[in-house]
């Protein structure tokens, strides 16, 4: 089969399909943005939405982590990962479809470290239950955003 594509508000994205260790398949999009990346003067301000996109977004892998103080991490981190990741057994639009259940799964680790890196969701698919995880500022790139201009 093709890498799935979908249709979102801001733009087409494409995914990958992939089969549960029980044969089952799924597809997923990965490191779909849903803010402007908060760097240079937004670094410390509460997100703005994501701008639309030209083309097909590739959404099929998720390879970094939003900054943190982590000692035992080794994945790629930056400052541009405010990124939701979506994994269903069905796409919009089939023959198919039914209403599934959502699962929205917020990492802990008291908002000083984490990632949605490490979550598998293909064992959750297999219950037909759409799996979305979030990356979010953690650390003071997370807790701290200034709310008003100042030239302090």
């Amino acid at each position: 089969m093709q890498d799935p594509i979908v249709q979102l508000p801001n733009g087409l994205i494409r995914g990958r399909e992939g089969v549960t260790i029980k044969n089952k398949t799924y597809y997923a999009f990965e490191k779909i943005p849903y803010a402007t990346p908060p760097v240079g003067e937004l670094r410390f301000k509460a997100p703005l939405p994501s701008a639309n996109w030209d083309g097909i977004l590739n959404t099929t892998s998720i390879d970094v982590s939003c900054h943190q103080q982590n000692p035992v991490s080794n994945n790629a981190e930056s400052e541009d990962c405010l990124f939701i990741n979506v994994y269903t057994s069905q796409l919009p639009g089939t023959e198919e479809n039914v209403s599934l259940p959502v699962m929205l799964f917020i990492y802990g680790g008291g908002f000083i470290v984490g990632s949605s890196i490490y979550y598998r969701s293909d064992l959750i698919v297999e219950s037909d239950v759409i799996h979305v995880t979030i990356n979010y500022r953690v650390g003071p790139f997370g807790a701290v955003y200034i709310r008003h201009k100042s030239k302090y």
